[in-house]
C-alpha cells in the first residue's frame, strides 16, 4: 500500500460527498499514518562509471536458495550528466585554435606503467582515462 497524497485525499472527501467532515479526514490521515515506507532511491555514486541503468528486482526462493522466478519491481536510468572531462576538453579546444597538433600538449594516465604518457595522436578523452594539461614545456 501506499500513501495518499492531500489531492486523493481531497477527491474521497468529494466523491464521499461528505467535505470538511473532520471524521473523514482524520480516518484518511490515520491511513496514511499507518502505511510503511517503501522508497528506494539509487545512489549513482556508488555504481560502476559504465552502469546505464539500476533494476530492482524481487527474487523467489526456497530455503536451499533455488529460485523459482523473479519479478522487476523497478527499473532507474542514470541521470544525464556532464562529461567527467569538460573542463580539460575545452582546454584541448582552446589550444587547437592556436595549433594543429594540440595532443602534444596533453599526456594521459597508463594503468599498466603506473605514469603519466604523452599523447601522440588526437584523442577522444575516453570517460574512465585520466588525461591532463602539460603545456608547451615537457
Amino acid at each position: 500500500m501506499s500513501l495518499l497524497t492531500e489531492e486523493q485525499i481531497g477527491d474521497i472527501l468529494d466523491i464521499t460527498n461528505v467535505c470538511g467532515s473532520s471524521d473523514y479526514a482524520k480516518k484518511l490521515n490515520k491511513w496514511n499514518s499507518n502505511q510503511t515506507n517503501q522508497h528506494f532511491e539509487v545512489n549513482w555514486k556508488i555504481a560502476p562509471k559504465g552502469a546505464e541503468e539500476a533494476i530492482l528486482e524481487i527474487h523467489w526462493l526456497d530455503r536451499k536458495g533455488d529460485k523459482f522466478g523473479w519479478d522487476v519491481i523497478a527499473q532507474y536510468d542514470r541521470p544525464a550528466i556532464a562529461h567527467p572531462h569538460a573542463t580539460i576538453m575545452a582546454k584541448y579546444a582552446e589550444v587547437a585554435q592556436r595549433r594543429i597538433d594540440p595532443w602534444v600538449e596533453f599526456e594521459i594516465y597508463s594503468e599498466s606503467f603506473g605514469n603519466w604518457v604523452a599523447l601522440e595522436v588526437p584523442t577522444f578523452f575516453d570517460s574512465v582515462l585520466k588525461y591532463r594539461h602539460i603545456g608547451d614545456a615537457k
